[in-house]
């Protein structure tokens, strides 16, 4: 299913939910970033499978950011949130801009990487790192804070001393100062063949960086271990033909304390049990399988979720051991 059709989706995912035959107490609310953003497309995807397959109301709340959805949760404006690792890892530990305020949250299900990549004005003729000496970039955004880390690694493992680093509020600003050209390049959050990256690529607004992954390899040593090495090749984007270097770091569905063990075991056993179907809509959803949910996390599991892992006999002594430990127990 194409992005297009999804965000007609999304904007009728409330009415449709209303309308679901679910009761009342069942309803829940999912919150993500800016409507078109990878995120807001997945979010969409799932909101429509958990709303038709485990007959439970949903909505989708575009709230801004990973870090705006996290706090969604711990003020209970929304029951789940799709959220980055960077993001949802900070603000369960009270770190970074959490700034010592531990956020309740908890984790539903451990899905696909998502990417953070450079993107530069086409028209501006930036065919290498050294032509963005002494131009603008887009690398700060409170909502991602990760951002910005990514942003200064970028500028001191490639010697930039001139590069104006600005910040926006979202991802939609970027695509608008790119089309009016007030900056040369941004750090963006985005998935292969995300909708608003392939239009502006498809529009002549942008292109994808070309680097060297060394430098990318050489910044990773002083970012947090949840981010990881990726590449963007020929098949992420119509019209990208190279490899691009990202950094990537796992996509999180979460939750809180707050919401009941019984609604979190329904969207969690009706997301597990439905992969292939949530792949029709969006094909990263592939990846969110139980197998790959118990592999490396860094959050602790709802106890909704542990119950239906347990149900599946998947959730060992080790994992009990890890929980316990990721809840300082």
């Amino acid at each position: 299913m194409n992005s297009a059709k999804i965000l007609t989706l999304g904007a009728s995912a409330l009415v449709l939910g209303l309308a679901s035959g679910a009761t009342a107490q069942e309803a829940v609310r999912i919150g993500t970033s800016s409507v078109g953003s990878n995120f807001y497309v997945n979010a969409v995807a799932i909101s429509e499978v958990v709303q038709k397959q485990g007959k439970i109301n949903t909505s989708v709340q575009a709230l801004g950011g990973s870090s705006a959805n996290v706090r969604g949760l711990a003020r209970k404006k929304i029951e789940f949130a799709m959220a980055n690792a960077f993001a949802a890892y900070s603000g369960y530990f009270g770190t970074y801009n959490f700034k010592g305020k531990k956020m309740p949250v908890r984790l539903v299900v451990q899905g696909h990487t998502n990417e953070r990549a450079i993107l530069v004005r086409k028209a501006a003729n930036i065919k290498s790192v050294k032509d963005l000496e002494g131009r603008t970039m887009v690398g700060k955004r409170r909502a991602l804070p990760e951002l910005a880390l990514i942003a200064e690694q970028f500028q001191k493992v490639n010697g930039l001393k001139k590069l104006n680093v600005v910040a926006t509020t979202n991802t939609g600003e970027v695509f608008k100062a790119f089309a009016a050209g007030s900056i040369d390049a941004a750090i963006v959050p985005t998935g292969p063949r995300a909708g608003n990256v392939q239009k502006a690529i498809r529009d002549g607004h942008v292109e994808l960086l070309r680097w060297d992954a060394k430098k990318r390899d050489e910044m990773l040593k002083n970012l947090p271990d949840l981010m990881f090495a990726g590449t963007f090749g020929p098949a992420s984007f119509d019209g990208h033909d190279f490899d691009s270097p990202v950094i990537a770091m796992r996509t999180y569905f979460i939750s809180a304390p707050h919401v009941s063990a019984e609604i979190v075991y329904k969207v969690s056993k009706t997301m597990y049990e439905n992969t292939k179907l949530m792949a029709t809509y969006q094909k990263q959803l592939a990846q969110w399988t139980v197998e790959n949910a118990l592999r490396n996390f860094s959050l602790p599991y709802h106890d909704g979720a542990i119950r239906y892992f347990k149900e599946r006999k998947l959730w060992t002594k080790a994992h009990e051991d890890k929980q316990k430990k990721l809840l300082g127990s």
